[in-house]
């Protein structure tokens, strides 16, 4: 009997099939029909049905349910998981072999009792902040149901089925934004921990110093639920008092558009009036960032260069996405003993950034501006380069200095998505910021309340 007619049987049958397997059979019948034109480059159906069959069986047998039991997650094509390809987005591994066992965050997130429905689609080895791929296809953006827009990346796939409310929690990498630009073009939360918070076990990184595991949700509470179950190790809460925010958006570096700015500036007042104390600020590690770049080149792309030195000359270069294969042609080549300086260098600048930061929150537009057309930037090289850096140019701040990062949508009064508010700390404060966000985001923007995912 196929799984395909074990669904429609599920779907048939109403109340008389169990709550986790009949939510998880809609689920997946939605994923099928929609297809969602890249958005998943995997349906992983006996995972699921399996999965919500012993969910719903330890319920009946009055068993503890774990924090996560029923709550749907898709994982971004960079994690392994035991007996799917892991694709990274390139065509070049679509007949990779199939993964033996699950990373290390697929193990902590199903243990917990979460269901894993699908694997999602990404920018072609998670290098680049559009969320473009000529392999799998391209999502589009949830924020607009007309006009095609860039869902941005490198997490893309996973940003659109969530913010569409097809899976509850979305599972990525966050190189230089890959987690809170997509969150913020399709109007949802992205949280970017510290560096070293989740396990990297398992997942194909672009980038060894920079890459993180990273999370996707309309819902705080489910964010806050997976990171009890990710972090490691597992911090207490504590309690803080309101924080103050240092406002960057002056001094960060990008030109913010008119709408994004003003939905950025109307939430520091409405933070600022629930009693948190803003500043305006510069911070002297930035700049010296600033200038490490210009001297030295992006830390992400000397790194993706060297991991993939033997892919950019092989015979079947032509194959990868020409925006991708320019992004690592032109990469800086240098020596080990001059990354390691770099690298050194960099881990001197989140000690310096952190000593400056101390107990304070940090705060900037996410992304200078929110609706791109897809087509556009789909088959403009040119155009797409400049569009990547521009939406890169504030998040790789805050990766390069290890700080951990929420982005939270801003809506006004009609729900149309204007902005994202990028709130952040100094590396390895995440629960300040977690705490913090709690009690910010009821002021800033309307979000929903998570619901037992069954």
């Amino acid at each position: 009997m196929s799984d395909t007619y074990i669904r429609n049987q599920d779907l048939a049958s109403g109340g008389d099939v169990p709550p986790c397997r009949s939510r998880t059979a809609k689920a997946l019948f939605q994923l099928e029909k929609n297809k969602w034109n890249g958005a998943c480059t995997a349906i992983t159906t006996k995972r699921a049905m399996a999965q919500a069959v012993e969910t719903d069986a330890r319920e009946m047998r009055g068993e503890p349910l774990g924090p996560l039991a029923g709550f749907h997650v898709v994982w971004k094509d960079i994690f392994d998981q035991a007996g799917e390809v892991t694709t990274c987005g390139s065509a070049l591994r679509r007949d990779a072999p199939r993964s033996k066992q699950d990373a290390r965050s697929v193990q902590q997130i199903e243990a917990a009792g979460a269901v894993s429905l699908a694997r999602t689609g990404l920018s072609e080895l998670a290098f680049s902040g559009l969320g473009i791929n000529p392999h799998f296809g391209t999502p589009p953006s949830a924020l607009s149901t007309s006009k095609p827009l860039v869902p941005g990346g490198s997490t893309s796939g996973a940003a659109v089925l969530v913010a569409h409310g097809l899976a509850d929690l979305g599972m990525g990498t966050d190189t230089s934004g890959s987690i809170r630009i997509p969150a913020a073009l399709n109007g949802i939360l992205g949280f970017r921990p510290s560096s070293s918070r989740y396990s990297k076990i398992g997942v194909h990184e672009l980038s060894q110093t920079l890459d993180t595991v990273g999370t996707l949700s309309r819902s705080f509470d489910l964010l806050l639920a997976a990171d009890r179950v990710l972090a490691s190790p597992a911090l207490a809460t504590k309690v803080y008092e309101k924080a103050v925010i240092l406002d960057l958006s002056d001094t960060l570096g990008p030109t913010w558009s008119p709408e994004v700015f003003h939905a950025y500036d109307e939430a520091l007042k409405c933070a600022s009036n629930a009693g948190w104390r803003i500043q305006i600020g510069r911070l002297q590690s930035v700049d010296d960032l600033h200038a490490l770049l210009k001297a030295e080149g992006p830390l992400v792309a000397i790194e993706a260069r060297r991991k993939y030195s033997g892919l950019l000359s092989g015979s079947e270069s032509d194959r990868i996405d020409p925006m991708i294969r320019a992004r690592l042609s032109q990469a800086p080549v240098l020596t080990d003993a001059r990354i390691a300086k770099y690298i050194d260098k960099r881990s001197q600048l989140v000690a310096k950034s952190r000593s400056e930061i101390g107990n304070r929150l940090v705060a900037f537009p996410t992304v200078p501006s929110l609706r791109h057309d897809l087509a556009t930037y789909q088959y403009d090289l040119k155009a797409a380069q400049a569009l990547n850096a521009r939406l890169l140019a504030a998040t790789m701040v805050g990766s390069l200095l290890d700080w951990p990062g929420l982005a939270v949508p801003l809506r006004n009064a009609e729900e149309r998505v204007q902005g994202s508010f990028l709130l952040s700390a100094a590396s390895g404060n995440d629960g300040l910021l977690l705490d913090q966000a709690k009690h910010i985001i009821p002021q800033i923007t309307h979000l929903p309340q998570s619901k037992r995912g069954k």
